[in-house]
């Protein structure tokens, strides 16, 4: 006798605490606060001939680019799901999160070719107006970050976002040390270094969120998803014979999604029922998954014709 049935059960986390702003309100306050310090940087930048404050400028302009990126990412990811997209958008954030970890990498060899440069003639620069500028900068991606880590959002596309501005503020450290570096020891050398320590620190940063994006988009299972307890978890049910096929991945960093065809001792519609429901439960509460779809089929049944 051959019984085949499906369970399937679809549930959404929010990742946003209430306690604090939206992720879409905490991106547009820091859009906001870092297109305006852009502007304040580039001129005081070109005036006072500061690589260390150039860089961070060209580094601002892609924090701003990728404020925007994640925001839009956000808005891509509320969209209800459609025919030709049934889980809708919610890998948009994943998409926002490796345009800004490229964009990350490329900024790191823009600003080691111009460092190089430097290195070997040094111009002067005004250390003043460097480091209250840099001062300034501090205040302004320490606050803007300080504030979109209220919204508690842990997905791949905030991290992007925060990551920027965590940049932005070394880089915003790197300008106060060359400044006083350049002001009170005349190491015209400094600025240049100071430009290439916020390239490796850049780069140190932006590898994780790059591989993690990579992986889910490649459909890896989930890192902090346990397979072998998952798997083992499924075959302790007294009516589970074995697993004839199992597949985890993420959709976004976070939601776990899991489909397994099982071999069981149970032949009837309801009794098949009532024991995904029961799996489902378990494998919501000890491993967080809450998409997860179910097929039973009698120890005697053909397997399922899979591809992969």
């Amino acid at each position: 006798m051959r019984m085949i049935m499906s369970a399937h059960h679809h549930h959404h986390d929010s990742h946003h605490d209430h306690g604090g702003p939206t992720p879409a309100r905490a991106l547009v306050v820091a859009i906001a606060l870092n297109a305006a310090f852009l502007l304040l940087e580039t001129v005081v930048g070109f005036w006072t001939n500061s690589l260390a404050l150039l860089s961070d400028a060209g580094h601002m302009v892609s924090d701003v680019g990728a404020l925007l990126v994640a925001l839009l990412a956000i808005k891509l990811a509320s969209q209800a799901p459609s025919a030709a997209y049934t889980f809708g958008l919610k890998r948009a954030p994943v998409l926002g999160g490796l345009i800004n970890a490229i964009g990350l990498i490329v900024i790191v060899v823009f600003i080691s070719i111009e460092a190089v440069e430097r290195l070997q003639a040094p111009p002067a620069m005004e250390a003043t107006a460097v480091f209250w500028t840099g001062v300034a900068g501090l205040g302004v991606n320490l606050g803007s970050a300080w504030y979109l880590a209220k919204s508690r959002d842990q997905s791949v596309n905030t991290r992007g976002a925060m990551l920027h501005l965590l940049s932005d503020a070394l880089g915003s450290v790197a300008a106060i040390v060359s400044a006083i570096a350049v002001g009170y020891f005349g190491l015209a050398v400094a600025d240049p270094v100071a430009s290439l320590v916020i390239a490796l620190l850049i780069l140190l940063g932006s590898w994780p969120l790059l591989r993690d994006t990579v992986r889910i988009l490649l459909q890896r299972a989930p890192a902090g998803l346990d397979i072998a307890a998952l798997k083992a978890t499924l075959l302790a049910h007294p009516d589970v014979v074995a697993i004839h096929d199992m597949h985890a991945w993420g959709l976004d960093d976070g939601q776990a999604i899991v489909s397994v065809v099982l071999k069981t001792r149970i032949d009837a519609l309801a009794d098949a029922t009532a024991l995904t429901d029961a799996l489902r439960r378990e494998l919501r509460e000890r491993f967080q998954v809450n998409h997860a779809t179910i097929e039973c089929r009698t120890p005697d049944a053909p397997g399922p014709d899979v591809a992969c």
